[in-house]
């Protein structure tokens, strides 16, 4: 009998856990029909919700789309979501033109929702008439060349009297006519298409301002996904839509990968693009291992409401042994798709109905098993920097993991700003979610006077779970005086050395510096 109730409720524990699982892998990602709940411990909403520019940086799946979802619902302001990597294949200027022409359709929509037919005023008529012209004269320059020399003929005539006298016994007549000559011109015009579109801004500001006026509410605009794009493009685009929102109440939300965007560049000394700080403002939603703790605190409180969320009862520390849950806080890198796709695996290989929990080993072997859809994102992430992104990878693997036996090193402050291609290279590798940063600022031991920052490589690139004369470093790790001495005696990463291990490698190409 005993036994009998017992297997009941194991068995009762592993139907909850497939419902949890279920729950996750139905919402693990934000749409209009699902997606989990934002977990807000630093309060970063309200500071999105201001009638600000801001651009949210965070890695894959850290929850950019979860974030600004609220926004679309808000009742007291008019929100334009757009997913720019729907955009990505298209040319510039081209693809200025096509978000406004999906803006101005949101916006009419908008426009009509706040004054229904029934109660539509004349202003109202009169700008949701403007945005349908708008998107149809748009519509009809897509097709048309970037830049091109448009051929004008145009024909000039004069015209002058002419007269004749008929004479008969001394009597003249005098008859007038009309003589008209025609002389054509041709001349060449150029034409620009981005210069049409700088044309139009007044217009479009005053267009989005009508609007807002109408529905009494700022307008924001959302860029998702903005990293989608290519690199070389970003500046000139934000460039065009910040005009937009100079002294009007159009607010631009850009969500982005921070070293995979290039807000600002110049061009003939003339600057392009959002300087941070100034004509946007930054929200950083990553959580890093530098705070291990709090990681910890956060990861547990996105678990619990997803249990939460499927309507059952579970104990999260039933379902973990030993540093289980600290080391998927680990191999998570901080990102919290990353965190709840390893649960879903680790959940479904699990016997629960035996007793048997999540581990450490378990967690290590499925983020290695893992680690091959991360490089795949790479290739999608990175566009034509993948083969210098890997090639640094390897050539940090193999200096760190092979030669050095440890998951962790330093990298030098003087030597990130004297290696640009290197520092360019770290940062995108931690976006990435390939190594992942534990200090922003330490020492060495023994100290040399420099300061450092501390990296460990992510979980996945270990050979197997339980590697060999291995000096494993976790986030945190001190002694019993609160030292962290075995995290400073990490080895030191040589960046020009790191650049010769690239370049000897064969493979050409630069980096885009984004910072």
């Amino acid at each position: 009998m005993d036994t009998n109730i017992k297997r009941s409720k194991i068995m009762n524990k592993t139907e909850k856990v497939a419902q949890l699982v279920n729950y996750i892998e139905e919402n693990l990602r934000a749409s209009k029909s699902a997606g989990l709940e934002f977990i807000d411990p630093r309060n970063l909403g309200p500071r999105l919700k201001s009638r600000q520019n801001h651009v949210v940086f965070g890695r894959r799946g850290a929850g950019k789309t979860t974030l600004l979802y609220p926004l679309r619902k808000m009742p007291d302001c008019v929100a334009i979501y757009l997913n720019i990597e729907s955009y990505k294949d298209i040319t510039f200027p081209n693809i200025i033109v096509s978000i406004l022409i999906a803006s101005f359709k949101d916006l009419r929509q908008m426009v009509k929702e706040c004054h229904p037919w029934y109660k539509m005023n004349f202003q109202a008529i009169r700008v949701c008439n403007f945005l349908k012209n708008e998107e149809r004269a748009l519509a009809n320059i897509l097709g048309e060349p970037d830049q091109e020399e448009q051929k004008i003929r145009s024909k000039t005539s004069s015209a002058e009297d002419a007269s004749a006298s008929l004479g008969h016994r001394g009597v003249h007549i005098r008859g007038g006519a009309k003589k008209t000559s025609e002389v054509e011109v041709g001349r060449v015009v150029p034409r620009d298409k981005l210069n049409d579109l700088r044309l139009k801004v007044s217009a479009y500001k005053d267009l989005f301002d009508r609007a807002s006026i109408i529905c009494d509410k700022p307008i924001y605009l959302i860029f998702d996904d903005f990293y989608c794009i290519p690199k070389s493009i970003q500046p000139d685009l934000l460039d065009y839509f910040h005009l937009l929102t100079k002294d009007t109440n159009l607010f631009l939300k850009v969500a982005t990968i921070k070293h995979s965007s290039r807000l600002f560049s110049r061009a003939s000394g003339r600057p392009i693009g959002v300087q941070l700080g100034h004509d946007i403002h930054e929200i950083d939603i990553d959580y890093t291992l530098d705070n291990f703790r709090d990681l910890q605190s956060f990861m547990r409180q996105l678990l619990e409401a997803a249990i939460k969320g499927s309507k059952i009862s579970l104990e999260i520390d039933g379902l973990f042994s030993g540093d289980g849950f600290k080391q998927l806080c680990l191999a998570s890198g901080g990102v919290p798709r990353d965190f709840l796709s390893l649960f879903v695996r680790l959940a479904n290989r699990i016997d629960f109905s035996r007793g048997r929990t999540i581990g450490k080993v378990q967690v290590t072997e499925e983020a290695i098993a893992n680690f091959a859809s991360k490089l795949d994102l790479l290739k999608v992430d990175s566009a034509d920097e993948e083969l210098v992104l890997e090639s640094y990878l390897n050539s940090i693997k193999a200096e760190v993991y092979q030669k050095r036996r440890t998951n962790t090193f330093l990298v030098s402050k003087n030597e990130l700003e004297l290696h640009p291609q290197a520092r360019q290279a770290v940062r995108a590798l931690v976006d990435l979610r390939l190594i992942h940063q534990i200090e922003k600022s330490t020492s060495s031991a023994p100290s040399d006077g420099q300061m450092y920052e501390a990296y460990i490589l992510d979980i996945g690139l270990y050979d197997n779970a339980k590697p060999r004369s291995f000096n494993q470093i976790e986030p945190g790790m001190t002694d019993s005086k609160s030292r962290k001495d075995r995290l400073r005696a990490a080895p030191k990463l040589s960046l020009s050395r790191l650049e010769a291990l690239v370049e000897s490698g064969g493979v050409k190409g630069k980096l885009t510096i984004t910072e």
